[in-house]
């Protein structure tokens, strides 16, 4: 089962939720590179370039950032940032003449990965195979030279950046165009995610994510959507980390209904895409879980009770990372279906945080790895929210 058999609940265009006192962050991945195709470690080293399908596809993402009024636009040097920004550009000034000039800064630099630059996948994997194992499972206290740890260092730069930015842009709206690593670290740091989890939140090439700062002069912010890639064709972002292991889908109790009510349903359901849906023993999400295998999905239904929903999920996970069968060869995908306040708490409780998170009328994914790697965020999708509106 590929991801790109599976289709999302509709998404809308970006939703523009701050106020004039918030300070919006929109934050765009550059686009792809002839480094990913060829899967080689790009880390600061500046040698990489755009491919043809990364300039369409950073046209398509000005397209979607035509919406907002930026009041400022920050970009890492690198080439392939600029390449991507220049491009996004192009598509806003079809809109505007009055954007803001481009101010590029080195700490928005992606991680410096010294000897494995221009280095492939593969062979780092082969030649450093401990090394590997420390940047895979604990990013924190991963080192090349033990006498600096990139992924700490990435953290600080980032924390550099928001101190000098907000106080600089309150109340305004932002562009930051930066890297996979770079963003992952601007992200974590706003909302209280360590290190140690640096690679749980995906970054897709141009994917949009955005964070919003009240005006209370603190540096951290609320994650109102991460790696949007609607824009882009993909309406789950690509799996990174292979396509085998497991995808949680997960939906509050209020949009599932919505949707049920709409006669909107996902495609996924009709695609019979689902292998399993999970809910808490409330009658509600209980019934709209056998009213969604009333549409034809194939996936089995399994209630679980309120108070022990998130033990017992981690333990369904844990259990099924341990299985070495032929079964995790592929990739199996559940959907969550339970209350607002749970949803949350599942999100919060799988990043280890305590940030609130905005999950009403969202699609969240999150893949476990075949692996025993740690949990990946994949996309905090925003519903269409002209559907919702019109339900209510």
């Amino acid at each position: 089962m590929h991801s790109s058999t599976i289709a999302t609940p509709p998404i809308s265009t970006l939703p523009n939720p701050s106020t004039q006192s918030n300070t919006k962050v929109i934050l765009v991945r550059n686009a792809r590179t002839n480094y990913n195709e060829q899967g080689i470690y790009q880390g600061c080293g500046d040698e990489s370039v755009l491919t043809e399908i990364g300039y369409a596809s950073a046209y398509q993402t000005g397209l979607a950032l035509q919406q907002f009024s930026f009041d400022a636009i920050y970009t890492s040097p690198l080439t392939r940032v600029q390449q991507t920004t220049q491009a996004i550009l192009a598509t806003l000034k079809q809109t505007t003449d009055n954007l803001p000039p481009v101010l590029i800064d080195r700490k928005l630099t992606e991680i410096n990965m010294s000897a494995w630059q221009g280095l492939s996948y593969q062979e780092v994997k082969e030649k450093f195979p401990k090394v590997y194992k420390s940047w895979q499972e604990t990013p924190h206290l991963f080192t090349l030279d033990r006498t600096s740890f990139p992924v700490v260092e990435l953290f600080q730069q980032a924390q550099q950046f928001w101190q000098e930015i907000l106080n600089k842009h309150r109340g305004q709206t932002i562009l930051v165009v930066a890297h996979g690593g770079t963003n992952r670290a601007l992200i974590s740091t706003a909302i209280g995610l360590n290190p140690a989890h640096y690679h749980s939140l995906q970054q897709s090439n141009c994917g949009i994510s955005c964070l919003e700062f009240s005006s209370n002069h603190s540096n951290y912010g609320k994650l109102n959507y991460l790696n949007v890639t609607n824009h882009l064709g993909e309406n789950l972002p690509k799996l990174k980390a292979g396509k085998r292991g497991l995808r949680w889908l997960l939906l509050s109790d209020t949009a599932t209904e919505n949707f049920l009510k709409s006669a909107c349903l996902p495609e996924f359901i009709y695609q019979n895409s689902i292998n399993l849906i999970l809910t808490d023993d409330s009658q509600r999400s209980s019934s709209l879980a056998m009213e969604m295998l009333d549409n034809s999905t194939k996936a089995v239904h399994l209630p679980i009770a309120q108070e022990n929903f998130l033990e017992i999920w981690q333990q369904t996970i844990f259990a099924r990372q341990r299985l070495k069968s032929s079964v995790e060869e592929i990739l199996v995908t559940g959907l969550i279906i339970v209350p607002e306040n749970l949803l949350c708490q599942i999100l919060q409780k799988t990043l280890g945080i305590t940030m609130p998170l905005e999950t009403a009328n969202h699609l969240s994914v999150i893949h476990y790895p075949q692996d025993n790697r740690q949990s990946i965020i994949q996309g905090l999708l925003p519903i269409n929210q002209n559907l919702v509106t019109q339900l209510n």
